[in-house]
């Protein structure tokens, strides 16, 4: 299971007036009551970020671990969560679970905290594509100039071939035609 806690750890807002806080600053005292009433996360260790909203008779808790989010209602993987949306001071979280993606609604203190945490789950929902773009860029800086602009070339080349065929399929073209062209195209690849 993908691991959240480097992007909490630097993204979660830190903000005690409106409830947030991230590790290592957890209010003690606040954490070990609402452990109390989250049986899944047993250890105060195990919490990375945590909302804290006190109300006139019940408070509202959110808990981040590394791999998951732990509301009142409800717990799942970071990774299954697929969108957001702010409704006032409430989180429409779209999750997938049993093969489709299910709204799970998240009430925040104000829209302030409502929108602060929408920032949190948007950052989560796009980490995976950040991930990968990442690793691209790792990979395209081994590269040296020359194989950049033989890749660019053939990428040209190809998007050139598709045209191509298309105006075969569309009868702009005769088959000699296309294949001659192709051919020739294709030499430049070397």
């Amino acid at each position: 299971m993908r691991s959240y806690r480097v992007l909490l750890l630097r993204k979660f807002p830190e903000n005690p007036t409106l409830g947030f806080y991230r590790h290592p600053k957890l209010p003690s005292s606040l954490l070990g009551r609402t452990l109390v009433r989250f049986l899944h996360v047993t250890s105060p260790a195990d919490v990375v970020a945590f909302y804290y909203q006190a109300g006139f008779l019940r408070s509202y808790e959110v808990l981040f671990t590394d791999t998951h989010v732990y509301d009142k209602e409800a717990y799942f993987p970071l990774e299954d969560i697929r969108g957001v949306q702010r409704q006032g001071g409430y989180l429409i979280l779209q999750v997938n679970q049993v093969g489709r993606a299910l709204p799970h609604r998240m009430k925040l203190g104000s829209e302030l905290a409502a929108e602060l945490m929408e920032r949190v789950f948007d950052l989560i929902v796009h980490a995976p594509k950040d991930d990968m773009i990442e690793r691209v860029i790792e990979r395209r800086a081994n590269l040296n100039l020359a194989s950049v602009q033989w890749l660019e070339l053939r990428d040209e080349v190809l998007r050139t071939i598709d045209l191509l065929h298309e105006k075969y399929q569309e009868g702009k073209l005769s088959l000699l035609e296309y294949e001659m062209l192709r051919e020739d195209l294709l030499r430049r690849l070397g």
